[in-house]
């Protein structure tokens, strides 16, 4: 009879179930925490990038 390899390998063998779901809670958390900062990221550039424009325009403005 043959065996049937499991739908979702168990990637940490010694981990006691509650651990493993900690596990993924603690990955789908750093995930989260990504996806904020490079969002924040992306906004402090944009501000850059406008707070730029600004000064140049002040610049051709005062010649």
């Amino acid at each position: 009879m043959p065996t049937v390899a499991p739908t979702r390998p168990n990637t940490h063998p010694g981990l006691s179930e509650s651990d493993r779901l900690l596990e993924r809670l603690k990955s789908q958390y750093a995930a989260a925490q990504q996806v904020k900062f490079l969002h924040l990221q992306a906004e402090a550039e944009t501000l850059f990038q406008q707070l730029q424009t600004l000064r140049q325009q002040d610049r051709s403005q005062c010649d």
